[in-house]
């Protein structure tokens, strides 16, 4: 039989007065106490966690390409890793490669959403999408890393690496023999036709009796990733002998830049080549690089981190250069190996005095 309310309120028989019942509700009392702290520090612990979530500085950077490339995509992700060392972050660096044109949207507001403090996008090619994004994630600081112009929403990275080609051009004018150079990239992005003229006019500048060939770019749908293609281009180029073969090639491709070096490497003449964006000089794809064009990627990625991390950064286009330490031209150690003791020292010598000149800014290595 279950008690009824008139049961549970009346003393049991013998009883005083609401004894029985006071000993069930200090009974009752002690329980409900016990379990209303144990919610509450339960919850407190639920609570005291949060905060530890959502404070924690949370980064991702994403790049087109693969880092198979050894050049710009991999870059990124030593970038990736220097954040997570120097900055001591409590979970890596979210950090997804390939990320396809359809699938940068999705992408970008699933890290606005998570409420990520810093989102690097790794290319040029993203400037439009985190243009459309950005605005719905003020508290999301998104960086788009290779472009150059200003917005209200967004921080960018402009890497001078044509002032490393100038450089490259330079130490090409004292290594080439015929006096004409070429140039060859994926697609002529800004990036790349300001490479161009860096290279052109370093070159020109200490070989002005030289040529230096029009920009040849690979063609099809992949052109940073599809080596075969951009080896079949090379070829080419490098087949042209009138009205002089070329001997000195400036490149940059990302992926595709090893179907380039395997190309300069079974030519029958003499032909070296550079690489660009990360130090390529110890490639297995050719012993014939004398030098490359470097950006220091991660160093540029932890001085943004830096002030995202203390609140401190606001959208601007951050403008790397030589003079920075961001850009760098590195020859190859092997140079002298390569073209001889006279000419390797006559390269870096020059090389010396071009980047004097552009830290003094006493060169324009982008007039036309």
């Amino acid at each position: 039989m279950h008690p009824t309310n008139e049961t549970l309120r009346r003393p049991p028989p013998g009883a005083p007065p609401f004894q029985g019942w006071g000993r069930d509700f200090s009974l009752a009392l002690k329980i409900v106490l016990t379990f209303t702290v144990l919610c509450t520090a339960a919850c407190n612990r639920k609570t005291s966690s949060n905060p530890q979530i959502v404070s924690a500085f949370r980064a991702a950077v994403i790049i087109p390409g693969s880092t198979a490339d050894g050049g710009w995509n991999y870059s990124a992700k030593e970038g990736a890793l220097l954040l997570e060392k120097e900055l001591k972050l409590p979970q890596p660096v979210n950090f997804i490669e390939n990320v396809e044109a359809s699938k940068r949207k999705t992408l970008l507001r699933d890290y606005g959403r998570d409420g990520y403090n810093l989102v690097i996008c790794h290319g040029y090619e993203f400037n439009q999408v985190v243009k459309e994004i950005a605005p719905e994630f003020p508290k999301t600081r998104f960086i788009v890393s290779g472009y150059d112009q200003p917005d209200p929403h967004f921080g960018s990275i402009v890497y001078q690496l044509g002032e490393a080609a100038y450089l490259c051009g330079a130490a090409a004018a004292k290594v080439t023999q015929t006096g004409h150079v070429g140039f060859i990239a994926a697609q002529p992005v800004p990036p790349v036709e300001l490479c161009y003229r860096g290279f052109r006019n370093g070159f020109l500048k200490y070989r002005p009796d030289g040529q230096v060939r029009e920009p040849v770019y690979i063609e099809g749908p992949r052109p940073w990733e599809d080596s075969s293609a951009a080896k079949v281009k090379t070829q080419a180029l490098l087949r042209l002998t009138a009205p002089a073969a070329i001997d000195v090639l400036f490149q940059n491709a990302d992926a595709a830049s090893r179907g380039i070096f395997e190309a300069v490497q079974e030519h029958s003449g003499p032909v070296f080549v550079f690489g660009a964006n990360r130090d390529q000089n110890d490639t297995n794809a050719t012993t014939k690089i004398l030098g490359s064009a470097v950006i220091h990627v991660d160093r540029a990625f932890l001085r943004a981190a830096r002030e995202v991390q203390a609140g401190t950064y606001t959208p601007h286009v951050e403008s790397e250069t030589v003079k920075t330490g961001i850009i760098e031209c590195v020859m190859n150690p092997k140079l002298s190996k390569l073209v001889g003791d006279k000419v390797a020292a006559d390269c870096l010598s020059t090389i010396a005095e071009a980047r004097q000149a552009l830290i003094e800014g006493k060169a324009d290595p982008y007039v036309r």
